[in-house]
């Protein structure tokens, strides 16, 4: 499991202990059991949360060579300021599970210098339960297409549709090269000519009315779903904003516009043709069994490339979404608070603090770009060689007399055809992962439940009375505190307050004062006591 924000590592760390023993817990609930805040996690509070889900947890300060004989995964942390997973150990090398990277292996002198000496060992006790389910991509993108099924529709209709007159141009070839050039049917151009227009005027139209199809789709994608993002953005609790910073959820709405940008383009595009190549692969059987096990052979060796890629790709995609989250944050940040900046001379501060993010952004873009750069070539050499092999081969079916010219060169076309989708697979796969870190990033929000307080609907709206207060306030034995897993900031405060009346709260910095202002204008709910204007309830 990997973390959305910088904060959450104790919560990701322990939501990875929980899969692998085969419970499954949304990090979005993780973070509120682990009291995650804007400072991060304690490690006793991931205690906390471990032993709720049934898990024994014990800490330990050990050193590098003492953990070998504790019970893995274990928990460690990391520098001072992080929390890793630790999966185990190998021939001078260590495994991490790390919240903010993936999955990754390091030496034993680099682990012995991030190791802090602490660490949390996690077992099941008997109260655990397994259950849950991880999450899946196809539960999102089946949420957000059932919407636009008239148009995904029309969509699949028509790249299928266009399945004929892209089987019917290597048809045309073959009978020009074995009826026409070979058995001298001059008779047979003009008609073949006028098919062959026909056929390319059906596959330009088809292609236009899929393409508007799918760019009105990607329209409707990106308003209902930027929409949808954003007022349910308004209308969450206070604690949502306290344990995410502004940038980090301003770009999160643009998020949206990328996703619907994968959804009804290239992963629409690329999904149509690979069906597609069902219909080639069928009709290449009737040409020749021969060739066609060996193009099939091929695409199915560059499908296994793709897939050894995948994991390492998906955890790479989802690191630079959330670089970018903290890059947005940080220039947000800056510049709302430039004021501050200009006034105390901390230009070159933020200047270092900004720098390092926005290299760390690129660093992870320039990891993809590799793993990316290393998987395009491995579809380009395979249909290389697959040209080379049916070249060969078929020459030497020709001329035992088991095809003609015709049907080798008809052939080699639907072959190019088939391997096509076989080259988008290479995009699609990097767009797959994007898709689904950017799906990530938005449920993680969309997942969180709305302030119970908030009834902003229209009808609500119109229908409430304005009613003016005379300023009258009352608060009795309020408590408070951020994370229910500390003690109270603000315990059994009782405050009246006439109207017209001024009162000041005097204290030092940190004491409460500006919550206390929160607590009554709404912002948060008490955890015990009430608060009255006019006489009546706020709650």
């Amino acid at each position: 499991m990997l973390q959305m924000e910088a904060t959450e590592c104790g919560a990701a760390a322990l939501g990875s202990v929980l899969g692998y023993y085969g419970k499954y817990v949304p990090l979005e609930q993780l973070r509120t059991e682990c009291g995650v805040s804007r400072d991060g996690s304690k490690l006793s509070n991931v205690v906390k949360a471990a032993r709720k889900h049934g898990l024994t947890a014990k800490g330990f300060r050990k050193e590098p060579d003492q953990l070998y004989d504790l019970q893995m995964p274990a928990i460690v942390f990391w520098n001072f300021n992080h929390f890793v997973v630790l999966e185990g150990f190998g021939k001078g090398v260590v495994f991490l599970n790390d919240p903010a990277s993936g999955s990754r292996k390091i030496s034993d002198e680099e682990f012995d210098q991030g190791f802090t000496g602490v660490v949390l060992t996690l077992e099941p006790d008997e109260a655990f339960q397994p259950g849950g389910r991880p999450s899946r991509m196809i539960s999102g993108l089946r949420d957000r297409l059932i919407t636009n099924r008239e148009a995904l529709t029309l969509a699949v209709l028509t790249g299928l549709m266009l399945v004929i007159p892209g089987l019917a141009v290597p048809t045309f070839l073959r009978v020009f090269i074995d009826d026409v050039l070979i058995a001298r049917r001059e008779s047979w151009v003009i008609p073949l000519l006028i098919a062959m227009f026909v056929a390319t005027v059906a596959q330009s139209g088809l292609t236009w009315l899929q393409s508007s199809t799918l760019l009105k789709l990607e329209a409707k994608i990106s308003l209902v779903g930027s929409t949808h993002f954003f007022w349910h953005v308004l209308r969450l609790p206070m604690e949502f904003f306290n344990q995410r910073w502004p940038g980090d959820i301003a770009q999160r709405v643009a998020v949206n516009n990328r996703v619907a940008s994968l959804l009804s383009g290239e992963l629409a595009t690329a999904s149509i043709s690979i069906v597609s190549m069902v219909f080639f692969a069928v009709v290449m059987f009737y040409h020749d069994v021969v060739l066609t096990c060996i193009a099939i052979s091929m695409a199915a060796i560059n499908g296994l490339a793709l897939r050894f890629v995948a994991s390492y790709r998906s955890a790479e995609s989802q690191k630079i979404e959330r670089s970018r989250g903290l890059l947005a944050a940080a220039e947000a940040g800056g510049l709302q608070g430039i004021e501050t900046i200009k006034s105390t001379g901390t230009e070159s501060e933020f200047f270092t603090q900004w720098s390092g993010s926005h290299a760390r952004s690129i660093n992870a873009e320039q990891g993809l770009a590799v793993s990316t750069a290393i998987v395009s070539a491995v579809p380009q050499m395979l249909d290389g060689l697959s040209r080379v092999f049916i070249i060969a081969i078929g020459g030497l079916r020709v001329m035992e007399g088991a095809l003609t010219v015709g049907m080798l060169l008809a052939f080699q076309s639907l072959m190019a055809r088939f391997m096509g989708p076989t080259q988008q697979l290479v995009f699609l796969t990097g767009e797959v992962q994007e898709l689904e870190a950017g799906m990530k990033r938005l449920d993680d929000v969309l997942r969180y439940p709305t302030d119970s307080r908030v009834t902003a609907t229209e009808t609500d709206l119109r229908s409430t009375e304005s009613v003016k207060l005379s300023g009258h306030l009352e608060v009795n034995a309020m408590t408070f505190g951020y994370s229910r897993l500390e003690q109270p900031l603000i315990r059994q405060f009782s405050l009246k307050v006439e109207p017209g009346a001024r009162i000041a709260l005097v204290g030092g910095s940190g004491s409460g004062k500006s919550t206390i202002a929160r607590i009554i204008a709404g912002l948060f709910l008490p955890w015990e006591g009430d608060i009255l204007l006019d006489g009546q309830s706020r709650s």
